[in-house]
């Protein structure tokens, strides 16, 4: 049975784990779910934390957390019989109109997005993790559960890839569903 300072130590380094990364789970999980269903997710995951606190090596806090986010949604996208649900939700979300600030940096943030829409869901995490969500290359391949050198070579193809979409002027944001531009958008905006 566990004595009192090891429970109070517990207790504090998974609240230090939250005060330091709760944030980042949190915009990781509203790209891809609704504000109340992510918030349910970021509980989810420090309730694995706690269970799990002992096995979470000091400096692999971060990469560890978004594993076990990526693992559980994975886990929800396979049990959620209806799409359609999310597809509603997140079209909700979307705006339009960029504004009075609008003009040619929110078009040139436009294209980004669009060309993101078009990549595979893949290429478009790889990227996101290491440069939207600032994980290392190291970090970003213990999130997919793979080494870094597999992570280096999705990468490199990843930046291939978007950077083709990008070139190629032939990118037509219409065109593009407004369900996979509304996590991207809600952050650039």
């Amino acid at each position: 049975m566990p004595d009192a300072e090891t429970t109070a130590a517990d207790h504090q380094r998974l609240t230090d784990l939250f005060r330091r990364h709760g944030n980042a789970i949190y915009a990781y999980a509203s790209d891809r779910l609704s504000r109340d269903d992510a918030q349910d997710l970021v509980a989810e995951v420090f309730v694995v934390a706690w269970r799990r606190l002992e096995t979470i090596r000091v400096g692999d806090e971060r990469p560890w957390l978004f594993g076990v986010a990526r693992r559980l949604l994975l886990q929800q996208h396979r049990h959620r019989a209806d799409q359609s649900a999310l597809q509603n939700r997140l079209n909700s979300t979307v705006e339009h109109d960029p504004g009075p600030g609008g003009g040619p940096l929110w078009e040139g943030r436009t294209e980004v997005v669009a060309a993101l829409a078009k990549l595979p869901e893949a290429d478009r995490e790889a990227l996101l993790l290491r440069y939207w969500y600032d994980l290392s290359s190291g970090e970003s391949a213990k999130v997919l559960g793979c080494t870094a050198a597999t992570f280096a070579v999705r990468l490199h193809r990843a930046r291939r890839r978007f950077k083709k979409l990008y070139e190629a002027h032939s990118i037509d944001t219409h065109l593009v569903p407004d369900s996979s531009l509304t996590a991207y958008m809600r952050g650039l905006q």
